[in-house]
């Protein structure tokens, strides 16, 4: 099995960044925005090494999140550091975690977020993980805040077994970040220019590149919590639900974002109103819901960081 990646020098010695894209084969909206990144890179005026892979060439090649060999819930972002003796996608994350990952001063690791959300950048919580330095996790605030995405989501719970790619740089020491790509389709141009942008700024904050770090006026930070009804809106009755708050909006707790109305005669069957004080992060696609389902995000607002 062949893992694609790339390794680009500088002629200057300097630290090592390491970018992943379709950990999750599905995910594949950063790639274009690599590909002109390491066009418009030139290696003779670059200090460190750029390290590129696709690591997890079995699932991009299906189109899916997770493999028919390793089909368990997160696929090969709930086995890392891997195993040289498990299944295939062990194998490879143990192949790329020692000969890629474990050489690099930062790591940013690229997924592909819901289509009506904005670019959100997951980063931990110092006192998340009793593995994780002060030092290690502010850092990782830092290349979060540098990618200069629309929203930091802060994690601030344990999350995913301490087995995501993330998890387990932040435990050894290694500054990681997941930017999630939201956007119209895996060509929104605005979305790859954010994310080259992005990543130049934290090429440049490295001093791996000479540059000016260009951040947009603001960014909000969300807090992220393990238990989806904390922040969740949900349904209590069957029907057709139709938002009145969209996706960016600021709403109070108690506020009315929505209702539920019978398809048969059209009667409203239930008005739905925000948990908390929070950001509308997601609103529900179809709008056929059941009872139970949740179909907005509404997560509290930790602070606002104007430039």
């Amino acid at each position: 099995m062949e893992i694609p990646f790339l390794v680009v020098n500088g002629s200057r010695p300097g630290p090592v960044l390491y970018i992943q894209v379709a950990q999750h084969g599905c995910e594949v909206q950063g790639l274009d925005a690599v590909r002109r990144l390491l066009e418009e890179i030139d290696e003779k005026q670059m200090a460190g090494t750029l390290i590129y892979c696709l690591p997890n060439p079995l699932a991009f090649r299906e189109g899916t999140s997770a493999t028919i060999f390793d089909p368990r819930p997160g696929g090969m972002n709930r086995i890392w550091p891997g195993s040289p003796d498990g299944s295939p996608t062990e194998r490879m994350a143990h192949a790329i975690w020692t000969e890629l990952v474990k050489k690099a001063d930062a790591v940013i690791d690229l997924h592909t977020g819901r289509r009506r959300c904005p670019v959100w950048v997951f980063y931990e919580a110092h006192g998340v993980s009793p593995r994780a330095s002060e030092e290690t996790t502010a850092r990782s605030y830092e290349l979060a805040r540098l990618f200069g995405a629309p929203l930091l989501y802060v994690e601030t719970e344990p999350y995913g077994g301490r087995k995501t790619l993330r998890a387990c740089c932040v435990d050894e020491g290694i500054p990681a970040i997941v930017p999630e790509l939201g956007g119209a389709g895996y060509f929104d141009e605005s979305i790859i220019m954010l994310v080259v942008r992005g990543l130049r700024n934290i090429m440049i904050d490295m001093e791996m590149i000479k540059g000016e770090v260009e951040m947009p006026e603001k960014q909000i930070m969300l807090k992220w919590t393990a238990d989806p009804k904390e922040s969740g809106v949900f349904a209590n009755k069957g029907g057709v639900f139709l938002p009145s708050a969209s996706v960016g909006d600021v709403v109070e707790k108690g506020e009315e974002v929505g209702v539920v109305y019978s398809p048969r005669n059209f009667s409203v069957l239930e008005r739905l109103v925000s948990p908390q004080d929070g950001y509308v992060f997601s609103v529900l696609e179809n709008p056929v819901v059941n009872a139970g389902t949740r179909v907005m995000a509404v997560p509290e607002i930790i602070k606002t960081i104007e430039y």
